[in-house]
């Protein structure tokens, strides 16, 4: 029986070191490859013959599997050390010495390849020393402890070099230059390669250099662009600045870098410099006002990469919307002191329809500049809030708002088509939304459109509904509740009006029933509409027979309603023979006195007055739109411009015109709106939020209330002082009481 003989450690070193190791040296320092050797050119190339390498690899096995003493793991694994390092020391250091710069990088770059390919046939060569005594003994494995050995005796000496020729060819790229990418990646990748995993070596050597060079760099870059260059072409210059740090790293640096490196050009170039940016001349009032759109939505994205970077953005964007406002509502303060009509003053779009250009051209800003970010969405609400709230004179805001919209609605105004009278209803709501006093608003727009709905001068019921609509959207179903009954009174007052039609059909007079007249009648519900001053009034008989009729219709029809005739609203159309038949289309009050006019004859005010149950002001007001206004229906004696007490009145014969309707105005009311009623419903609003609250606490302090108070009440901002009003009008109704040791404390009596 034969047993394979015992591999002496010097033998067995001798002919891996001739065989193989020798080979793989003579390789990366010549490039030579034994020619018995056969390469396969779909593969990796080979420096040994299967059969050389069998044999290599067999030595080993054979060394590390014999027994003790013959077991010469140990020793390989030392002897592996050796050997790479009396290789790195006899042929790599001397080639590094006396090289700098590019030189030394690329020289550092080309003995690395030569290692990592030493390192991969060298485990090749000890692949059974490495898979099983390293497991074994808990050492370095071969891969690592060649990576050491190159870190150790050869890194560590050039790495200051390394790093500094690195920075210096980076920045010369950020100069312009073009540099050998591929090199400096290949250098990098020696930091991060010899890290083995990790990314200690590559943090600590490179970066922490790197990034503090890159800063400053990029501080000495900012403070001659700051000096040189305007405030956009400044942030072109960053944002590309910037662009060229990411790309960089996408380049030849570890992914890990580009947050960090992106932290400190933001620091470096938008950060630090940012107040002197904002004050150059060309900063964001510059963009502003010459609308350089391109370079605001610039500034954002850029500023948007600080930390509260756009706060100051932000403010003088806030400050710059005010100022435009402001201009404008001054001009207009200004001009209203020449208006002398009221209708002159509340008819001219002009002023409204600026400050719809004006959110127009800032929202369109805030949308296509800055991201619709929210930052300036509040900016330019906070910037409207304050001229939109401005005390401009006799005409407020709420007026000029509804009287705008009432402009849009009515048939008689801009005469737009639907689809551009829809947008424009969106914008003034937008505007609207600003306004404080939106109850005013309400009050006003409820008496405007009361107007065009029961004189049947509304443009579009469409129209009416979208605006509601929007309203509802804004301020909720309270705030509308009244404008949307409105609309419900008139659809039930037509099914109401038919219904009597049919039932005046029925009746055994038929038409002599009504006196012969064509008698319609709206019925609308008290609350939802506005409060009309009721004025009695003697009617003819023709009148009073057909209000009767329908008097005992309806009574009959419903016994939980009243009716209450609200003349001043009423219309009546009057036959009227002068040279030719005109058709005279007047009020309730102006048919009563025409009425008096049967034939050619002169009447006095006095009788007039009598006549009708009026009242001498309304009855002058009356004869003023019969006789000395654009239709002079009746002659006048003495003063053509005013009516005096004494004033005598005749048909006038002589009256042409080429029209067969005639629409005669009815006298101008004063008020577009109660003021007391909106006093009244805000007492009651405020009250109630104060009730709520003391209900929900118990006990609170003045101050605590009174700021509850003013946060709970949406549709107006009252004065404190109000506030307090009410609060000890609570007190007295035994809502409220005192606290007995602090009088500035409220307790809810339950």
């Amino acid at each position: 029986m034969s047993f394979p003989s015992i591999v002496a450690l010097e033998d067995g070193w001798e002919k891996i070191k001739t065989e193989g190791i020798k080979v793989l040296e003579n390789f990366l320092d010549t490039g030579y490859i034994p020619p018995n050797v056969h390469q396969d050119p779909k593969k990796p190339q080979k420096l040994l013959s299967n059969a050389n390498y069998a044999e290599l690899y067999t030595t080993v096995y054979n060394m590390c599997t014999q027994r003790t003493p013959n077991n010469w793991s140990d020793q390989l694994y030392r002897r592996y050390g050796e050997a790479m390092s009396d290789y790195v020391q006899r042929q790599v250091l001397p080639a590094l010495q006396d090289k700098s710069d590019i030189a030394l990088m690329k020289e550092l770059l080309h003995r690395w390849s030569n290692h990592k390919i030493y390192v991969k046939w060298m485990d090749r060569f000890f692949t059974y020393l490495d898979r099983y005594y390293v497991k074994l003994q808990s050492v370095e494995p071969l891969h690592n402890r060649g990576y050491i050995i190159f870190n150790q005796q050869v890194f560590q000496v050039c790495m200051k070099d390394t790093r500094a020729a690195l920075l210096r060819v980076i920045n010369l790229e950020r100069q312009g230059e073009h540099i050998d990418q591929d090199l400096v990646k290949g250098v990098v990748e020696i930091f991060i390669d010899l890290g083995l995993g990790q990314l200690n070596l590559y943090n600590t050597e490179f970066e922490e250099a790197f990034l503090p060079a890159t800063s400053d760099y990029f501080v000495r870059q900012s403070s001659g662009w700051i000096s040189e260059d305007s405030f956009p072409e400044y942030l072109r210059k960053a944002e590309a600045a910037l662009t060229a740090e990411e790309q960089r790293v996408t380049n030849y640096l570890h992914r890990s870098t580009q947050t960090k490196l992106k932290h400190v050009v933001i620091m470096a170039l938008l950060a630090q410099p940012q107040n002197q940016l904002m004050e150059k001349e060309t900063g964001v009032v510059y963009l502003l006002d010459n609308d350089k759109r391109e370079d605001l939505a610039r500034m954002h994205r850029m500023f948007s990469l600080v930390d509260n970077g756009l706060n100051p953005i932000a403010q003088a964007f806030r400050q710059y919307v005010t100022d435009r406002g402001n201009k404008i509502v001054d001009e207009r303060v200004e001009q209203s002191k020449q208006v002398a009509s009221k209708s002159e003053a509340l008819s001219d779009p002009t002023f409204i329809q600026t400050l719809l250009d004006l959110h127009d051209r800032f929202k369109g800003i805030v949308q296509e500049c800055f991201s619709q970010d929210s930052l300036f969405q509040k900016s330019l609400k906070e910037a409207f809030e304050v001229f939109v709230n401005r005390d401009i004179g006799k005409y407020s805001f709420a007026q000029l708002m509804s009287s705008f919209c009432d402009r849009i609605l009515k048939k008689s105004g801009e005469r737009l088509s639907d689809d551009q009278v829809e947008p424009l209803l969106t914008k003034m709501v937008e505007l609207f939304s600003f306004l404080s006093d939106k109850d005013l608003f309400a009050e006003i727009y409820r008496n405007q459109l009361s107007k065009r709905l029961l004189y049947e001068t509304s443009a579009s019921e469409d129209s009416e509904k979208s605006m509601i609509a929007k309203l509802k959207m804004k301020c909720g179903a309270q705030f509308t509740s009244r404008l949307e009954g409105m609309l419900t009174d008139l659809s039930l007052a037509n099914d109401t009006q038919k219904e009597f039609k049919e039932h005046c059909d029925q009746l055994p007079e038929g038409k002599a029933a009504l006196g012969g007249l064509e008698f319609n009648v709206t019925v609308l519900t008290t609350g939802f509409w506005p409060t009309y001053q009721v004025q009695e009034a003697s009617l003819c008989p023709e009148m009073q027979k057909a209000i009767q009729v329908f008097s005992n219709y309806y009574n009959g029809k419903t016994q939980h309603r009243r009716l209450q005739w609200i003349h001043a609203l009423g219309q009546a159309t009057i036959a009227a023979q002068f040279s030719k038949r005109h058709d005279l289309i007047v009020n309730s009050y102006q048919a009563m006195i025409l009425l008096l006019y049967t034939k050619d004859e002169t009447h006095d005010l006095a009788f007039i007055q009598n006549a009708t149950g009026l009242e001498m002001s309304l009855c002058k007001k009356l004869m003023a739109t019969l006789s000395i206004a654009k239709f002079k229906i009746l002659s006048k004696s003495g003063d053509a411009k005013t009516i005096e007490d004494d004033a005598t009145f005749t048909p006038n014969s002589a009256f042409q015109c080429p029209s067969r309707k005639i629409k005669i105005p009815a006298p101008v009311t004063e008020e577009t709106h109660n003021k007391e009623r909106v006093e009244e419903d805000r007492s009651i609003a405020i009250e109630a939020a104060i009730v709520r609250i003391m209900k929900m606490r118990k006990t609170l302090n003045h101050q605590q209330l009174v700021t509850e108070v003013l946060t709970q009440l949406a549709f107006f901002k009252p004065n404190p002082k109000l506030v307090k009003q009410r609060i000890e009008h609570l007190i007295e109704r035994e809502y409220l009481e005192r606290d007995k040791n602090q009088a500035s404390v409220y307790r809810y009596l339950a």
